[in-house]
């Protein structure tokens, strides 16, 4: 017979590998988690260094002890009463404000004893975590570039006729030009509201954010706003090779029938045997009522539009590239002591990349001017669903805090 403790090493088959590792499950939502991982302080350093920190440097650890603070007043003021009045009657143990290296914080979530501190530690952690993905996500660096380069192909088919009503198109006599009723611009998301966003949903890190980028086109009616999309992919605004087909949404017509009516009056159309603007009439009258609701939980199922994910090449100049070769060319032939000519010369341009291409996901939203309105007021106010999310994330966070 084999000694306890030998088997107990060998058959330690915990939850993160049968519910993370094997079944997919978020490591935030996992039964263990962070709970009882650390049993010494070894064991804590061991993970941090394996996660990607280095506390031998002073910057790493500074920007660490940074995060757990930032962790600690987003709980304050997102999860708890009285700064969140919907929050939880709890109070954040003082020994958390006290702790001055985050090894420190893992050794209270392994801790066998205390009970109440190895849940708020894992707690706190959970949002550390996240911090930090979003800290360390290098496209936010280029945010002002991206969202340059995404909205141009936009703006330059976007115009006003000579009495200001604003359509897209080429130009006024473009046979698929639109009309608009308005052109919005997603303005960039606060830091607390890409955590929350991160937080409330399971599976999100910081570079699974789709929607950083984005544009809402409201149109006069639900055909027009197919004619939108029409342009748009007729003149490569987006691209439909780039689209990520598990983002589409469409709760503003019901495909099947559009295309039945479609397709039986557009022969009627071509034969002259109806107008154009019956043609369009026709379309537009066409029963919606059963068009698909949208996935996302917290969205109102009252909420009417078309949504789609797509992504597109973005190209960053790195001027550190340009400005070497500058210096190189200038110097050259130039008597500068041995030292600083050998040290220029050693300078390798091919280990310094001109340009930095990624793709980037943003978020384009059609509706109609009807569904607008109705989407902006009632139970389809945005309000509404930032408060779901705020509960959501609340209860996965906090959630073991109020039912151990």
């Amino acid at each position: 017979m084999k000694p306890v403790n030998h088997l107990e090493q060998k058959w330690a088959i915990g939850e993160r590998v049968l519910d993370v590792l094997i079944g997919g499950t978020s490591f935030l939502d996992s039964r263990d988690g962070f709970l009882g991982s650390f049993r010494d302080a070894q064991s804590a350093e061991q993970f941090l260094e394996a996660y990607g920190f280095d506390l031998n440097d002073p910057i790493e650890k500074a920007e660490l002890h940074g995060t757990l603070q930032e962790a600690l007043r987003f709980i304050r003021t997102y999860f708890l009463k009285p700064q969140y009045q919907d929050g939880l009657a709890l109070e954040i143990p003082k020994k958390f404000f006290e702790i001055s290296d985050v090894r420190e914080l893992l050794l209270l979530a392994g801790s066998p004893v205390h009970l109440e501190l190895r849940l708020w530690a894992c707690a706190i952690l959970k949002i550390v975590h996240t911090i930090s993905h979003v800290d360390r996500d290098m496209r936010t660096h280029y945010f002002s570039d991206i969202q340059m380069q995404i909205l141009d192909r936009f703006y330059r088919y976007l115009h006003r006729d000579e009495n200001g009503a604003l359509y897209i198109g080429r130009n006024l006599e473009d046979p698929l030009r639109v009309n608009l009723v308005e052109f919005q611009v997603k303005p960039k998301k606060a830091r607390d509201s890409t955590l929350m966003k991160l937080l409330h949903k399971p599976g999100s890190v910081a570079e699974e954010l789709f929607d950083r980028v984005g544009v809402r086109i409201i149109t006069r009616s639900r055909v027009e706003s197919i004619r939108v999309i029409q342009f748009l992919e007729a003149v490569n605004v987006v691209v439909a090779a780039n689209i990520k087909p598990s983002r589409s949404r469409n709760s503003l017509i019901q495909i099947h029938q559009f295309r039945e009516t479609f397709s039986r009056e557009y022969q009627r159309l071509k034969k002259s045997e109806i107008t154009e603007p019956q043609f369009e009439a026709l379309l537009e009258n066409t029963d919606h009522g059963n068009a698909p609701s949208v996935e996302n939980r917290f969205s109102s199922e009252h909420y009417r539009a078309i949504q789609f994910t797509c992504r597109q090449l973005i190209k960053i100049k790195n001027p550190l590239s340009e400005h070497i070769r500058n210096l190189k060319t200038l110097t050259r032939g130039l008597d500068l002591g041995p030292e600083v000519s050998s040290a220029i010369e050693r300078v390798d341009q091919k280990y310094i990349q001109r340009v930095t291409r990624f793709f980037y996901p943003y978020e384009v939203q059609v509706m109609d001017q009807q569904s607008y309105i109705e989407n902006e007021k009632g139970r389809s106010a945005h309000a509404h669903y930032k408060l779901a999310q705020q509960n959501a994330a609340m209860n996965r966070v906090m959630g073991a805090l109020v039912k151990p």
